[in-house]
């Protein structure tokens, strides 16, 4: 999987995912606070049976919220993986300059003055007579 694009795409879901689970978790956290709380009216009303039934689906929806954190956590640990892989890799010393409009006309400019010497060269001309003018 090393397509940039698949690379990004897999660590775009992998941070959904994850904040998915983190949303999910809190979720629980919160039903299973609403249950705690209809399991103190339920005692304060003496309705111990129903307050039991209460109890049990806070803890419930405890247990779940731990598993969703740890899922959480753990896909916390893919997308730090995805991140590192997705970087460029870091190499030493000074990359290669770029061509710049500049560096583009230099170019052309030697390589002009190649062909002047060439045509030169080949026309028999000695070394010391001057190159002929763009206008020859």
């Amino acid at each position: 999987m090393r397509d940039p694009d698949s690379m990004n795409s897999a660590l775009v879901d992998a941070i959904a995912g994850e904040h998915r689970l983190r949303r999910q978790a809190l979720r629980e956290e919160h039903e299973s606070e609403r249950w705690l709380r209809r399991s103190e009216a339920a005692d304060q009303r003496g309705l111990t049976d129903l307050a039991e039934q209460a109890r049990v689906r806070a803890q419930r929806h405890s247990r779940m919220a731990v598993l969703l954190t740890h899922r959480a956590q753990e896909m916390q640990l893919e997308v730090e993986r995805l991140r590192e892989l997705a970087q460029p890799s870091r190499s030493f010393g000074r990359a290669p300059p770029g061509r710049s409009v500049d560096s583009e006309f230099a170019a052309l400019e030697v390589e002009a003055e190649l062909q002047k010497l060439r045509h030169r060269i080949s026309s028999g001309r000695a070394a010391s007579e001057p190159l002929p003018s763009e206008n020859e």
